[in-house]
C-alpha cells in the first residue's frame, strides 16, 4: 500500500513539473511575440509563467536552455510537417516542401522574427550553434530518402546538403520576415533558393525540369 501511494505521489510531481516546464515555454514564446527590446528577463518570464525565480532554472538551466527548447519543439513540428513528402521527384519535392515552410512560416512571420532577434540578443555562440543544428535535422532524413530513390547525386553527403538547406530556408525567412511581402512571396524564394542549390545535383532526366520551374520563379 505504501509502495502504491508513493507511486501516485511521484506521478503526480511528475504532472506538476510539466505543467511548470510547459507554463514557461508559453510565457517565453509570449515574451518573444511581445517583446519590443528583442529580449526579456528571467523575472519577468518567472512572473508570467505564475512560479518562482528559481523554477525556471531548476527545470531549464538557463535562458539560452528555454530558448533552445522553443527551438527543439518547433523543429520537430517541422519534421512532422516534412517527413510525408513524397521523394520521388525532386523538383515536385522542392515545391512541397517550399509551400510547407511558407505555410508555417508566414502565418507566424512576427513570432520568427522576433524569435531571431532574441536568439540573436543572447551572447552564447553554442546556444546559436545548437539552434543551426536543429534546424539542420528537418532536412535529414528527406535528403537521404531522395538519394536512396536516386533523385539526388550520391556525390555530396545528406548531412552536408541538410546544412546549405537549412541556411536557404534561413535566408529566405529573414529577407521575408523583415519585410513586407506574402506566404506565396516566401513560398517563391525559399523554392528558388532550393532549385538553384540542388539543381546541379539530380539526375539528367529531372534537371531540365527544374531548370524550367527556375525559370519560371525567376
Amino acid at each position: 500500500m505504501a509502495t502504491h501511494k508513493l507511486g501516485e505521489t511521484m506521478s503526480g510531481r511528475e504532472v506538476r513539473k510539466q505543467a511548470r516546464r510547459r507554463a514557461i515555454l508559453d510565457a517565453a514564446r509570449g515574451l518573444i511575440l511581445e517583446a519590443k527590446d528583442r529580449d526579456f528577463s528571467m523575472p519577468i518570464l518567472a512572473a508570467k509563467a505564475g512560479v518562482s525565480l528559481v523554477t525556471p532554472y531548476n527545470l531549464f538551466g538557463s535562458k539560452s536552455d528555454i530558448l533552445m527548447e522553443i527551438v527543439r519543439e518547433d523543429i520537430f513540428e517541422r519534421i512532422a510537417d516534412i517527413d510525408p513528402l513524397s521523394c520521388e521527384g525532386m523538383t515536385d519535392w522542392i515545391g512541397r516542401l517550399s509551400e510547407a515552410l511558407a505555410s508555417v512560416y508566414y502565418p507566424n512571420r512576427h513570432f520568427y522574427r522576433r524569435m531571431i532577434m532574441t536568439l540573436a540578443a543572447q551572447e552564447s555562440a553554442e546556444g546559436q550553434r545548437a539552434a543551426l543544428e536543429f534546424t539542420y535535422r528537418m532536412f535529414d532524413a528527406p535528403l537521404n530518402r531522395l538519394q536512396e530513390a536516386g533523385a539526388l547525386a550520391p556525390t555530396v553527403a545528406p548531412a552536408i546538403l541538410a546544412r546549405h538547406l537549412a541556411h536557404v530556408v534561413s535566408g529566405a525567412l529573414q529577407h521575408r520576415l523583415m519585410e513586407r511581402g506574402s506566404e506565396a512571396l516566401l513560398r517563391q524564394e525559399i523554392e528558388t533558393g532550393l532549385l538553384l542549390l540542388l539543381s546541379g545535383l539530380t539526375t539528367e532526366a529531372e534537371r531540365p525540369n527544374m531548370l524550367a520551374r527556375i525559370t519560371i520563379l525567376s
